[in-house]
């Protein structure tokens, strides 16, 4: 009587997104004749590349691998949407530069009326009613400060403000806080947009679907190497073996820190 090798039993719900992705990836790599370090197989190591027909010596069709690698490149998504993304980067810079910008104009009109230069002073006096209700406008969430900074914009370069702000020698800086507000302004349209648009499906909802294939792909590699024996399936189902023994191995524990030897460095009894 033949001796089968059954496939080991593997808890998943231990993985979390970023384990479970690398194991499932590690799966799909077997099943395409790869160690799953990312070298190829040398023709004497297991050969079960994927054909038009999938792999028949594990039961595994084309249209099934296809279905699970689909859902794993939708799992890498989500495990990466997890990092900051380049779009939020980029909104904290301009946002940034603009709070930094827009409490430099307040500080400077309202310095303005103690200056020692006459037109300075009563350029600073003649602004300050002007934004004194933008007072503290980059503490305010960033949708409400984007607002306010276009009405602080808007309200300096009225005519009867705009010789006022020449003379503190702020139009330099008002263009650069409209250039900064504007980028950031689109940034976050745009990260709205592409949020509404690209919905991601949720890990959670993945990892059910990908758990069942999961369970498929082992179930008919083990009915078809005991069905129908053949050294394809025999190689795969010792790799998937040694690949669910080694995710099973706990972590090394780290070497405990030796204590340091009472009353300092003693000599050894040959020492002294």
């Amino acid at each position: 009587m033949s001796t089968y090798t059954k496939i080991k039993t593997l808890p998943l719900s231990l993985f979390n997104n970023a384990e479970y992705l690398s194991f499932m990836n590690h799966v799909l790599d077997l099943t395409n004749g790869n160690s799953g370090d990312g070298d190829s197989e040398s023709p004497d190591e297991i050969s079960l590349l994927t054909g038009s027909d999938g792999i028949p010596e594990l039961g595994l069709t084309k249209e099934f691998l296809d279905t699970y690698e689909a859902d794993l490149l939708a799992m890498a998504d989500v495990v990466d949407e997890s990092r900051t993304s380049q779009e939020t980067e980029q909104m904290t810079l301009h946002d940034t530069n603009r709070d930094n910008l827009a409490i430099y104009i307040i500080t400077r009109i309202s310095r303005a009326g103690t200056l020692p230069l006459e037109a300075e002073r009563d350029a600073g006096k003649y602004l300050y009613k002007v934004i004194k209700p933008y007072n503290g406008v980059a503490r305010l969430p960033m949708a409400q400060e984007t607002a306010k900074i276009k009405g602080l914009l808007l309200d300096l370069r009225k005519d009867e403000n705009k010789p006022y702000v020449t003379t503190l020698g702020l139009d330099a800086y008002l263009a650069e806080l409209e250039k900064e507000n504007n980028a950031y302004d689109r940034l976050s349209q745009q990260r709205v947009q592409n949020r509404t648009t690209s919905k991601k499906e949720s890990g959670a909802n993945l990892r059910k679907r990908i758990d069942v294939y999961y369970d498929d792909l082992t179930l008919l590699a083990q009915s078809y190497g005991v069905a129908k024996p053949s050294e394809k399936a025999t190689a795969f189902i010792a790799a998937l073996n040694q690949l669910i023994a080694a995710a099973k191995k706990p972590a090394p524990a780290p070497e405990p820190t030796p204590e340091p030897t009472p009353g300092g460095d003693s000599e050894s009894p040959d020492e002294i």
